[in-house]
């Protein structure tokens, strides 16, 4: 199941009997990881970073993209001057998409964690084999 590359370099190469298992296991894990991408792409829909400013008299909702959701002003905020007034939402608005970023960022690292483990694809060389050598015995057969 090895085989030695130049410089005794080993690499893992299955055996052509093996091949069905082989796509087989690659097509499991490819499926199971697609899984865990739809389920984060889900989770990062429903994701809500929240934001707050002016000792919690404004109040910001983000969406997993960073898109404002929502702004609620409590109506004492009004006390503020319109410089400070301005400080304060920007700085929940700020917030609440740091927040969001936060757990987006989560929820995908835990979806491409679990990407480690697919087998790496396999390339061109490797296929070219394969159907060369089952030509060959192909032929063989026929003779």
């Amino acid at each position: 199941m090895t085989d030695v590359e130049p410089l005794g370099v080993r690499r893992m190469t299955p055996w052509p009997e093996d091949d069905h298992e082989l796509l087989e296991q690659i097509l499991k894990q490819s499926r199971e990881a697609m899984g865990r991408l739809q389920e984060a792409e889900a989770a990062v829909r429903r994701v809500v970073g929240e934001g707050r400013g002016a000792n919690d008299l404004i109040r910001v909702a983000s969406d997993g993209r960073g898109g404002i959701t929502e702004v609620r002003f409590d109506p004492r905020v009004m006390r503020l001057g319109r410089s400070a007034l301005g400080k304060e939402v920007v700085a929940a608005l700020q917030q609440a998409q740091s927040d969001a970023e936060r757990q987006t960022q989560e929820i995908v690292g835990v979806a491409l964690d679990g990407t480690a483990t697919l087998p790496e694809p396999l390339d061109e060389t490797f296929v070219r084999e394969r159907v060369e050598q089952v030509a060959r015995e192909l032929l063989k057969g026929e003779s």
